[in-house]
């Protein structure tokens, strides 16, 4: 088979799935892809993968979930610390996997789009905080559609930002957290000044950023639905049963195997299957 587009979902720790899938697929069925739309963690599971550099990455996260005791931290309140964990284990896995060699082999390789979400103009931060809420409430009530519109119901716009764009490790890094911003789990990310959400909020699953329509696409998905969408040149993929690891869940390394592990299994049997 042949994919020019592959898009990686968003899911948080979910999206381990997606490397276990492609680590398999991809070797398999010789999936050299043009152009890479992702959104949230799956747009750094796809640098990782895309630079070479998943496997040490993966390790080095896996050993500080490990040592990362809880989820929540209220004690940092009277150091005026930051509560949650998220935000630095995050930022770290993805500089402990992109370097500048790592980022030199993402601009040379095929281009990679990550969606972020732009709150409407006249929308303060915080404003845009409670917008954001509303959104995710919006598409919790709709959970068996695959791709969520609660933000733009809101008033949410979609940006697609190219990781070639990015000069920088630390830039990547910018960008991801960016497209992976829920505060305050992470950091409030910021663009030209202007306050910018997870783009998961305008589409978790963003087949509408890919750049070549006419040609087909691999969605890799990372939960399951009960009805997957019947689009001329996609296929869609979804994990064969619920994945081990929580979205946000940065205490149970033993999880993230799990979940990596059954990627490659359903990679197994797609490939058996085509």
């Amino acid at each position: 088979m042949h994919f020019e587009n592959v898009v990686f979902a968003g899911g948080g720790n979910r999206c381990f799935w997606q490397a276990g899938f492609w680590s398999v697929a991809a070797s398999r069925l010789d999936l050299k892809p043009s152009g890479v739309v992702s959104v949230s963690a799956g747009s750094a599971v796809a640098c990782a993968l895309f630079a070479g550099t998943f496997e040490q990455g993966f390790s080095g996260f896996k050993r500080a979930i490990a040592e990362n005791e809880r989820n929540l931290y209220l004690s940092n309140l009277l150091h005026k610390r930051p509560v949650f964990p998220h935000g630095k284990l995050y930022r770290n896995a993805i500089l402990g996997s992109i370097d500048g060699h790592a980022l030199a082999r993402l601009h040379n390789g095929p281009e990679i789009f990550v969606l972020i979400a732009c709150p409407p103009r006249w929308a303060s931060a915080h404003v845009a905080f409670v917008l954001g809420v509303v959104a995710v409430g919006w598409d919790a009530c709709n959970k068996k559609a695959v791709h969520s519109r609660g933000g733009y119901r809101v008033g949410f716009k979609p940006q697609y930002l190219s990781v070639r764009e990015c000069a920088t490790p630390a830039e990547l890094a910018d960008l991801i957290m960016a497209s992976s911003c829920v505060p305050p789990l992470t950091p409030q990310a910021r663009r030209n000044g202007k306050a910018i959400f997870d783009g998961g909020l305008v589409n978790n699953v963003p087949t509408d950023g890919v750049p070549q329509k006419d040609q087909q696409t691999l969605v890799l998905l990372t939960r399951q639905f009960p009805k997957l969408p019947e689009t001329a040149g996609c296929t869609y993929v979804q994990p064969s049963q619920p994945i081990p690891a929580g979205f946000w869940d940065y205490t149970d390394d033993a999880a993230l195997q799990a979940t990596f592990e059954l990627g490659c299994r359903d990679a197994e049997r797609f490939c058996a299957s085509v």
